[in-house]
């Protein structure tokens, strides 16, 4: 990811460099959030296999705080997202100015 923001914000590349590399970010963060909203969406409690008891229900955790922590999460790849794409932009503006 970190070889995708440097592509994006570099000043020599081209505007085509520019755009691969931020829908290669763009699907980066979209499949971070998707892990993120299994993960945390998951509200089973692992079972200790030493104690496994056959036929035992799966104990569920009540905390909702994972449903939180999801959405502030998605909040903030999405504003680092949005950040790197004003910054990208910019400095294709920057240059296509500097060029004429």
């Amino acid at each position: 990811m970190g070889a995708m923001i440097y592509l994006a914000i570099d000043k020599k590349s081209t505007f085509h460099m520019r755009i691969a590399a931020l829908v290669a970010i763009a699907l980066m963060i979209l499949t971070i959030i998707i892990c993120l909203f299994v993960i945390l969406s998951d509200n089973s409690v692992a079972i200790d296999p030493s104690s496994l008891i056959v036929g035992a229900p799966v104990e569920v955790d009540d905390s909702d705080n994972s449903m939180v922590s999801l959405l502030f999460s998605v909040i903030f790849l999405l504003a680092l997202f949005v950040l790197i794409f004003v910054i990208a932009m910019r400095e294709h503006k920057k240059n296509k100015s500097n060029e004429l």
